[in-house]
This record gives structure tokens, C-alpha cells and sequence, in this order.
């Protein structure tokens, strides 16, 4: 009796972290949009937060892509559903309020550096360079430099 006691007081065991994108030298995409929208769901404040987006280019995440970024971020949704015509954008479900994390310009020199630009609400552009170093891709952003 007293082991079905304890056994109704534990907490389920979380589920096991998923490993960083970053240590995935052929998605270097996915590394920069797992970097970008951890900083962007940390800053993120409010009791109903907006539906996010992601949108990268040239060409956009396939669904194999989208689906690592929601494992990770369960408040990211599909990019299919934030419609953005008309401005602003909005939930294409619901009608309410959405915020599209945007990832542009990307693109690699070679398979171990990339750039690219990404611009989140209320934050300035910023320029992102890559390298794929002692297993990892090391990201460095500079928001110094305006986006033209």
C-alpha cells in the first residue's frame, strides 16, 4: 500500500533533452533557426503569446526541418499557418495575432561557414556568420551592421 502511495506522488521523468542542431554539420539552417528562436522564445514575455513563425530564404524549411524546430520550440508553429497578406500577420487558424521570425540571406561559402541575416519583432537585424568547428557550428551575430 504505502509503494502505490509513493507511486501516485512521483512526477513523470521529463523527456530526454534533444541534442543541439548545432552539432549537425548538414543543417546549418536548422543550427542558425535553433539559435535565433531560443533567443527569441527567451525574450518573449506575456501571458498569451503570439502564434510563431519561422521564415527562411531562399527557400523555405521542408517538413522534416520544421518538425526538429517544433520537438525543440512546442510554441513554434508550421510556417504555413501565419499569414502575412494583408499585413500584419495573423494566425491563419485562429485570426488572432502572430509574429514571423525571419531567417534571409542565407548562404555558404563552403561547408563550414555560412551567413546569414535574421530579424525578429522588435529587435534589429541581425548579421550572423557560421563556422563548423570541434564538432559544432559556433555562431556569432552582429547587430552593429544594418541590413540593406
Amino acid at each position: 500500500m504505502l509503494l502505490l502511495a509513493a507511486a501516485c506522488v512521483n512526477e513523470p521523468a521529463a523527456a530526454p533533452a534533444l541534442p543541439p542542431l548545432a552539432a549537425n554539420r548538414d543543417a546549418p539552417a536548422l543550427a542558425l533557426a535553433e539559435h535565433v528562436l531560443a533567443a527569441h522564445f527567451a525574450e518573449e514575455e506575456g501571458a498569451d503569446p503570439p502564434t510563431t513563425c519561422l521564415a527562411l530564404s531562399p527557400g523555405p524549411l521542408g517538413a522534416a526541418q520544421e518538425a526538429a524546430l517544433i520537438a525543440r520550440f512546442p510554441r513554434l508553429a508550421p510556417r504555413a499557418r501565419c499569414a502575412t497578406a494583408p499585413p500584419p500577420p495573423s494566425d491563419g487558424v485562429t485570426g488572432e495575432r502572430a509574429v514571423v521570425v525571419q531567417i534571409y540571406r542565407f548562404a555558404c561559402a563552403d561547408v563550414a561557414h555560412c551567413t546569414a541575416w535574421a530579424s525578429r519583432p522588435g529587435q534589429p537585424a541581425t548579421r550572423y556568420t557560421m563556422a563548423y568547428d570541434n564538432g559544432a557550428w559556433r555562431i556569432e551575430g552582429d547587430r552593429r551592421l544594418l541590413a540593406q
